[in-house]
C-alpha cells in the first residue's frame, strides 16, 4: 500500500480534533470525538462528531453521511474506535466493513470496556496508527470524560464572581450583582458545557435562583442542592427542576412524596462520597460549583476542586463577605495556577488549575 504524506494526516487530525468540538454535554457517557474520511490526496469524504448518547459516534456519524461505503479511504478519528456492543455497535466493525483501509488515531481509548479498536482492526487488515501531537488536545476537550473513567469522580469547575478586592458580595445575607452582561453571557455558557450545577443551601434561601442556562441557546444542567442539616427552602423555584439535594440530616425522609430527589449521606456529610455517588448513580461527570462561599471553602478543603474561574469585577466594595480568609487564601496559591486570562467586557475572567 502506498505511503501517505505526514503533513495530509496531520491536516486531517487538526480537522478532527476542530469538529470533536461540536460535541456537546448530551454525549456522555461516550466522550467527545471527531472523525474525517479522505482520499490519499488529502480530500475530505466526509466528518462526523458524537452525537447524544444512544445515537452514532463519531465514526459512524461520518460513515453514515456516504452510506457506510468507503472502499480505499483513510480516516482520522481523535479517539480510539470502541471495540464493543452498547447503545451503539463497535465503530470498529464498522469501519472495517466500510472499507476504510487506514485509520488514524490522535489518542488510545481508556475505557477497558471500550477498547481493542486498533487491534481489532489490525487482525483484521486495516493499517492502524496512532499519530503523535494530539492527544493533549484530545484529553483537554474530554478532560470530564477521562476525569470520570480514572477516578469514578466528576470534574469539579467552581466559578466565583467577585469585587477587585475579593468579595462576593457587599452585605452578607443578600444578593449581589456583581459581572457585567458579558461576563453573564459566559456563565450561562459554562452552565450549558456541564452536566450538572451545584450550590448550597444558602443561595438557594437568599437568591432563589433558577440555575438554567437562559442568555445562549443551550442544555440546562441537573441542579445539585448540598445542605448537610437539610435547611433548604422547599418552596423555592428550584424545587420545580426534580433537583437532587445532598444531605445527611434524618429530616430527608419527610419530603420523599414531593418528587424531589435524594441524595442522603447515612454515614456523615462527605463531599467526596456525595460527588462518587452523583457519578456512579447519576451519570453526572462534570459539575459546575456556583456558590456560596461556604460551599466552595468545603469543596476546596477537601481538595475536590477541579478549576476555579474566577471573574473579577472593576467594583470595589470595601466590606462584606470575601471570598478568602487568609488561609484559604494560602491554601487556594499553594494549590492552584493560573492557565488562562481574558477580559469579559469591562470583568476579568481568571482560569486556574490544581497542581499535578
Amino acid at each position: 500500500m502506498a505511503e501517505i504524506d505526514e503533513n495530509i494526516v496531520s491536516a486531517m487530525m487538526k480537522r478532527a480534533v476542530e469538529i470533536s468540538k461540536l460535541a456537546t454535554v448530551k454525549t456522555y457517557p461516550n466522550p467527545k470525538v471527531g472523525a474525517v474520511i479522505f482520499d490519499d490526496s488529502g480530500y475530505v469524504i466526509s466528518e462526523g462528531f458524537t452525537q447524544e448518547y444512544g445515537f452514532d459516534h463519531a465514526e459512524a456519524d461520518a460513515l453514515r453521511k456516504i452510506g457506510f461505503k468507503a472502499p480505499g479511504f483513510n480516516m482520522a478519528v481523535t479517539l480510539e474506535p470502541c471495540n464493543h456492543y452498547g447503545k451503539t455497535p463497535p465503530c470498529a466493525k464498522a469501519i472495517l466493513e466500510a472499507g476504510i483501509k487506514r485509520v488514524f488515531v490522535a489518542k488510545g481509548e481508556e475505557n477497558a470496556k471500550a477498547g481493542g479498536g486498533m487491534e481489532f482492526l489490525k487482525q483484521n487488515g486495516v493499517e492502524a496508527a496512532l499519530i503523535k501531537g494530539f492527544a493533549g488536545e484530545v484529553e483537554e476537550i474530554n478532560r470530564f470524560f477521562f476525569k470520570g473513567v480514572r477516578t469514578n469522580l466528576p470534574w469539579v469547575t467552581a466559578k466565583i464572581a467577585l469585587s477587585s478586592d475579593g468579595f462576593i458580595t457587599d452585605k452578607v445575607g443578600e444578593r449581589c450583582i456583581i459581572s457585567g452582561s458579558e461576563a453573564q453571557i459566559y456563565v450561562h455558557k459554562l452552565r450549558s458545557e456541564h452536566s450538572a450545577i451545584a450550590v448550597g443551601a444558602k443561595t438557594v434561601n437568599i437568591d432563589d435562583p433558577l440555575l438554567t442556562v437562559r442568555l445562549i441557546e443551550g442544555f440546562d444542567p441537573q441542579p445539585v442542592i448540598f445542605s448537610r442539616n437539610f435547611s433548604v427552602d422547599l418552596n423555592s423555584k428550584i424545587m420545580k427542576r426534580s433537583t437532587i439535594i445532598v444531605t445527611s440530616s434524618s429530616k430527608a425522609h419527610e419530603i420523599k412524596a414531593q418528587g424531589i430527589k435524594l441524595l442522603l449521606l447515612e454515614n456523615g456529610f462527605s463531599l467526596k462520597e456525595a460527588l462518587r455517588r452523583l457519578f456512579t448513580e447519576h451519570k453526572i461527570n462534570s459539575i459546575l460549583l456556583e456558590g456560596g462561599a461556604d460551599l466552595v471553602k468545603a469543596f476546596l478543603n477537601e481538595g475536590l476542586i477541579d478549576e476555579m474561574q474566577l471573574i473579577e469585577s472593576e467594583k470595589v466594595f470595601g466590606s462584606g463577605l470575601k471570598l478568602f480568609d487568609e488561609n484559604g487564601k494560602k491554601l487556594f496559591e499553594n494549590s492552584f495556577n493560573l492557565i488562562h486570562s481574558e477580559k469579559l467586557g469591562e470583568d476579568l475572567l481568571k482560569i486556574y488549575r490544581q497542581n499535578p
